[in-house]
């Protein structure tokens, strides 16, 4: 007996080694598996050759749905002959106005704007005041200069974005042309009347100097004065731009060696007079505009020619309607097709902070470090006719997802309530609802997995009644389908709800991410905050999905290779959260690494002391410089946010870290306000209490006899916390990983409180085959 249980304990002690061992290979596979998948990353698609001007044709307020019905006939040809894309114009903030976006595009990077400032730029003659523009400026910079444009407010936009969340260099693109000696010119002028009709309008709309001036205020040369609008009673303000003055002003300055900026003012006037309009006169006022600007690019176009210049044309915001602002490359050596860069990583999609970095591209001219932005590339499409309407949908699809975000996240705030009391209901007093009540909690984690479904669905371009049929019809064909495939096994259902949770969101980041694009749960470039990869709300059900999942599976199948699988499982989740290719989600790897190997290392048997905490700390720090070092190793153009980050960090110290690492708290505490989701954590919070206080439930019992509940709430606390500081998408992570334990929690309860509360857990043990 001795001999036969000590040859037991070796053995079992010869798997505990082998199962550690597997850990710490696991481990290292996934590290890298992070650190070499950058390495092997596709080079970025080469662009064309240096050319000796570039026309840039600013389209203030255009998004590419306003060109439905647009009579644009020299725009349409000019973007079958380019390389397409829309533009994201969120700068520092949610919503952006031009101002704003002619900062950001000549820093960049995002910039913080004062609207009453932005657009003070003005010839030296101008009057300011009782002073003229050339002394204002000078009292101000201490400069004295009689030609070019000046710009009277870059001190004090300066000093904004030195104490903002981002600290770009404004300027920095004219200050890179002017090292390289290429020309700059600015025309535009979108000022309004000469009357105040609003004080909170200011008079003078010339931001557009912003997006080519040095990082003194200054462009040597162009016109932003008064004789570029006439008098014209049926527009905007009472004046409309004169395309005569524009091409006088722009036959001056059209010479080798430059890039000059034109800018469609009236666009700007059309966007800014929305306020005092109807819906329809604004529409209505926008094609009128359009037509106007359309006039003057067909003008231009005939004084470029097309085999040395570049012609760029780009939206520095989307107007008051939204959605993603137009864009379009045409240049020698560019193929009509799909922008993208490695900002954006999607193709058809751009930020306004890769304008910078692709007209220094196109002069030849190394882009500087501190620009946030990349040089944009062209991607072939199967079929160019149809790019424009693609774009015009991608729009409208990520406004529609982003009004709906707000009445789901409130549907799954109430569903998360109705799951809460129906279970405690079916606890205290009414246990035949406990099959009802589990088809309920199943249909809630298939209601979250119906939002990412009807996204490639084109569900909801069906309108909104479609929809919502779609997602509380898939919530309930999920249930039914779960419970069937589970029948006669009473946790199977919950564990193939679970299991179908990690292969949707697994399956997606391997093929691309189709599920998280244009979808509640998932993100749209309308926001901008991310358009590739892993989100963080899929993070947020994909980690606390496949942590419940790991520690059912162990509690169901007690055996060694159970632990086994799940420890591989967990590897495999990681691994795919991590790598670019796939979910390219630091903060989100750097949450479940912890959480994902506190559960491994519970399951091995092995107890935490305070050497383990350490442990976990030291391979989370580890694996992110790792990762981040690696991908510095890339080139510029091709590195992830990780190693953008790690660049910014590097040039700028222990300000650059403090700054993201403010901006992402500002972020976190302000989601508490806005963030709709926050209201199932109380939800859950008081369903937890009560079942735990409860001598009806066997919460207690449950957590005393099976130790890997116990474990998989400890993993599970650490995912919540980290999951919350380490990203910034605030209070709802928490809150999506509260709803996921709200099922599972509310699912096992019911099951055990059906059978003898005295009934050993351990012998209640049921293999999930059986």
């Amino acid at each position: 007996m001795e001999t036969a249980a000590s040859c037991g304990t070796s053995r079992f002690a010869d798997h505990r080694r082998a199962a550690r061992r597997g850990l710490v290979c696991g481990a290292l596979a996934t590290l890298v598996c992070a650190l070499v998948a950058p390495m092997a990353a596709s080079g970025a698609v080469a662009g064309p050759v240096p050319v000796d001007r570039v026309l840039v044709i600013s389209l203030p307020g255009v998004a590419w749905p306003d060109l439905d019905g647009a009579d644009v006939p020299h725009l349409r040809q000019l973007f079958d002959q380019s390389a397409l894309g829309a533009l994201v114009t969120r700068t520092a903030g949610r919503r952006s106005s031009a101002g704003a976006g002619y900062l950001t595009i000549g820093a960049g990077g995002r910039t913080e704007s004062d609207e009453l400032l932005v657009g003070q730029a003005f010839e030296p003659a101008e009057s300011y005041g009782s002073a003229s523009a050339a002394e204002v400026f000078a009292h101000r910079t201490g400069r004295r200069l009689d030609h070019g444009l000046l710009h009277l407010g870059i001190e004090a936009l300066i000093a904004k974005n030195a104490a903002g969340r981002f600290d770009p260099r404004l300027g920095a693109l004219g200050d890179a042309l002017a090292r390289a000696h290429v020309g700059r010119a600015v025309i535009a002028n979108g000022d309004g009347p000469q009357r105040v009709v609003d004080g909170s309008i200011p008079r003078s709309q010339r931001s557009a100097v912003a997006a080519l001036m040095t990082h003194d205020g200054f462009v040597p040369e162009g016109d932003v004065g008064t004789d570029l609008v006439i008098e014209s009673p049926g527009a905007p303000f009472g004046v409309r731009q004169d395309p005569d003055a524009v091409m006088r002003a722009f036959d001056q300055v059209w010479r080798p060696r430059h890039v000059v900026l034109v800018e469609a003012s009236d666009l700007v006037r059309a966007d800014l007079y929305g306020p005092f309009a109807t819906a329809e006169q604004q529409r209505a006022l926008k094609l009128d505009a359009l037509a106007r600007a359309d006039a003057l690019v067909g003008r231009l176009l005939t004084r470029v020619d097309s085999h040395h210049d570049a012609v760029f044309v780009i939206g520095p915001t989307s107007g008051r309607g939204g959605g993603l602002a137009v864009t379009a490359l045409r240049a020698s050596g560019v193929r009509p097709g799909l922008l993208r860069s490695a900002t954006s990583r999607r193709t058809g999609i751009v930020y306004l902070a890769d304008v910078a970095p692709t007209v220094l591209h196109l002069f030849g001219i190394t882009r500087p470090a501190k620009m946030e932005g990349q040089a944009m590339v062209v991607r072939p499409v199967a079929d160019n006719s149809s790019r424009a309407s693609r774009l015009v949908r991608m729009s409208r699809d990520g406004l529609a997802r982003d009004t709906r975000t707000t009445p789901i996240s409130l549907v799954v705030v109430v569903l998360g309530g109705l799951l809460a009391a129906s279970a405690l209901l079916v606890l205290w007093r009414f246990p035949r609802g406990r099959i009802a009540v589990e088809i309920g909690a199943l249909a809630l984690l298939g209601f979250l997995a119906s939002t990412y479904v009807a996204g490639p669905l084109n569900v909801g371009r069906s309108g909104n009644s479609a929809y919502w049929e779609f997602l509380f019809l898939g919530a309930v064909v999920f249930a039914l389908a779960c419970k069937l495939a589970g029948r006669g096994r009473p946790y199977a259902p919950l564990l193939i709800a679970l299991g179908s949770t990690v292969a949707l969101h697994l399956g997606d980041l391997l093929t691309g991410a189709h599920f998280e694009f244009n979808t509640v749960f998932g993100y749209s470039a309308t926001v901008g905050i991310r358009t590739s990869g892993e989100g963080n709300l899929t993070f947020a059900q994909l980690a606390a999905a496949t942590l419940f999942l790991c520690a059912l599976i162990v509690w169901r199948m007690p055996s060694r290779r159970a632990r086994y699988c799940v420890i591989g499982m967990l590897i495999v989740t990681l691994a795919v959260m991590v790598v670019p290719q796939f979910g390219d989600d630091f903060g989100a790897a750097l949450s479940v690494f912890p959480a994902f190997a506190l559960l491994a290392w519970l399951l091995l048997g092995h107890r935490v002391r305070l050497r383990t905490v350490g442990f976990l700390a030291a391979g989370v720090i580890a694996a992110g410089l790792l990762v981040g070092f690696a991908d510095l190793l890339r080139p510029p153009d091709q590195r992830t946010h990780i190693g953008r980050f790690f660049s910014q960090v590097g040039r700028g110290g222990f300000d650059s870290l403090a700054r993201v690492l403010r901006r992402k708290a500002d972020a976190n505490l302000a989601s508490f306000s806005t963030a709709r989701l926050m209201w199932v954590l109380p939800i859950v919070v008081a369903f937890g209490i009560v079942v735990w206080l409860s001598n009806r439930t066997p919460a207690r019992r449950l957590m005393s006899d099976t130790p890997v509940f116990r474990h998989a709430l400890a993993a599970f606390a650490v995912l919540v916390l980290l999951g919350y500081v380490l990203n910034d998408s605030g209070v709802s992570i928490p809150a999506l990983m509260a709803v996921e334990f709200e099922c599972v929690a509310a699912y096992v309860l019911l099951q055990e409180g059906a059978s003898s509360p005295r009934r050993s857990t351990e012998s209640a043990q049921v293999p999930l085959l059986r």
